[in-house]
């Protein structure tokens, strides 16, 4: 499974992978920091899916999120965010995203969506 990891934060890229090491399938990994990063990686690679922070440089991950639907991609987006609230939790989904995960409560959940993910992959 091809996996783009977008955040600005170096550690929550690292939490990530270090999450992704542990499951039961293979990951091809790229990681942006920022908005112009994460639109080059997906106009030459087209990952099956995207961890999206909402709050990067050059930008907001709505725009990310915006340019992979306009694409027709088909990468399952999880926006994994510390903005709250239901107002950006609505911006994010009406956008396309598959899932809304804020960081402070909802990071454990990841490992059981990917895996969710990469078996619905599998099986399709």
């Amino acid at each position: 499974m091809k996996i783009l990891i977008v955040d600005d934060t170096d550690l929550i890229r690292e939490l990530i992978r270090d999450m992704l090491a542990l499951l039961p399938f293979s990951a091809t990994i790229e990681e942006a920091a920022d908005v112009s990063q994460a639109m080059s990686i997906l106009s030459r690679w087209h990952p099956d899916v995207v961890t999206l922070d909402i709050q990067l440089p050059g930008g907001s991950g709505l725009d990310v999120l915006r340019a992979i639907k306009q694409a027709g991609l088909s990468s399952t987006v999880i926006a994994l965010t510390s903005l709250t609230g239901r107002q950006i939790r609505q911006a994010c989904l009406a956008a396309g995203a598959s899932y809304f995960l804020e960081k402070s409560s909802d990071m454990e959940q990841l490992p059981a969506i990917l895996r969710t993910i990469a078996e619905n992959r599998q099986n399709s």
